[in-house]
């Protein structure tokens, strides 16, 4: 957590240990899969069910409301290996079954199952192609990223008011989050800027 500055260690004088402090919160939210709805028939679906795919996509995002309930599932769902790897295969490709299989290579050694757990939570859709052919491609796809959590502010006030922490702590706290938030601020331009380039090209 502290590599990916979720928290950050600081020493107090008159402290006998380290302390933590959160210094970002984690934001997590299904997205429509941008880069197979571009052209879902050269990422391997077969043209006459593009449509299909595109409707689908649509329709779950046209209903669908972020919940604690559905973010907690998400984080369940991609903190296992075998489906996180899945995951990471078709966000490049939409892919039949004998493709999927292939991922036992890879540590993915009950696809089957995979698949059952993304679609019971509502993570892919299966279409059935020529021959039965089934292809399988994502309904949503994730967005994890970190935030600057504001209202650890209005904590370190009422810690304050009540005195229930020593002052000097929570003046290490301020100092701290000032840091973190002027480092929150330069990560945000750089990304906005390499998303303008991205878009310019």
């Amino acid at each position: 957590m502290i590599k990916i500055d979720v928290i950050k260690e600081s020493s107090v004088k008159g402290m006998p240990s380290e302390l933590i402090f959160l210094i970002s919160d984690l934001l997590i939210t299904r997205r429509p899969p941008a880069a197979l709805l571009k052209n879902p028939a050269e990422k391997g679906l077969p043209e006459n069910l593009t449509d299909d795919y595109k409707n689908a996509v649509k329709n779950f995002f046209r209903t669908y409301k972020p919940t604690e309930e559905d973010n907690l599932k998400l984080i369940e769902i991609l903190i296992d290996p075998q489906i996180y790897e899945t995951i990471r295969l078709l966000r490049t490709t939409i892919a039949t079954k004998n493709v999927l299989q292939k991922l036992k290579k890879k540590g993915v050694e009950d696809v089957d199952g995979v698949l059952k757990t993304l679609w019971e939570n509502q993570m892919i859709q299966v279409f059935q192609g020529p021959k039965g052919v089934e292809y399988y491609g994502l309904l949503t796809d994730f967005y994890i990223a970190t935030v600057f959590p504001k209202y650890i502010l209005e904590t370190i006030i009422k810690e304050y008011e009540v005195k229930s922490k020593a002052d000097r702590v929570l003046v290490e706290y301020l100092n701290v989050l000032e840091s973190a938030y002027y480092d929150y601020k330069a990560t945000k331009k750089e990304q906005e800027r390499a998303i303008a380039e991205e878009e310019a090209e």
